[in-house]
């Protein structure tokens, strides 16, 4: 277990910091990520994408803490969450950057777990419908919403 801890802590808290915007968040879930996945080890499958089910119980961690906190309102993605064009003076790159963590703030929390899963930790759809707890044509589902959403909230950066 201390091996899964150092080899994924920091996809995880990665994943998690940009969920949740909040690095005292972030922290909190990947502890409860990793105490979830030592409760539950026995229903890990040797043989399967361990990075893909520890993703799949961080997910879930924060879905859960945004669902008991009762939050309508999602909170801001950090500002890292994209990464600037090489061509673009630094001011334009930082209003991209936070015209992004804006458009991905209002996105709802599966589609933008969904979208971050994706671009960011580059995992399968399959391995997305994992982490998610869906079945792949949801997962991809949700990632079109986002797409969709995404390019209509960035239409003038396009």
């Amino acid at each position: 277990m201390a091996g899964w801890v150092r080899e994924h802590w920091d996809n995880i808290f990665g994943h998690l910091y940009r969920l949740s915007g909040k690095q005292h968040v972030a922290e909190d879930l990947a502890q409860e990520t990793f105490l979830r996945a030592g409760q539950q080890y026995r229903s890990f499958k040797p043989g399967t994408n361990l990075r893909a089910w520890l993703m799949r119980i961080a997910t879930n961690a924060f879905l859960d803490s945004r669902r008991r906190a009762s939050v309508a309102k999602s909170d801001p993605i950090a500002d890292d969450a994209a990464a600037p064009a090489p061509t673009m003076s630094s001011a334009d790159a930082r209003e991209l950057n936070e015209a992004l963590t804006a458009a991905l703030a209002e996105l709802p929390e599966t589609a933008r777990a969904v979208f971050l899963l994706r671009a960011r930790e580059e995992l399968s759809f399959r391995e997305i419908a994992e982490a998610i707890g869906s079945t792949e044509e949801t997962a991809r589902w949700h990632m079109l919403q986002a797409r969709r959403k995404l390019m209509q909230r960035m239409d003038g950066w396009l």
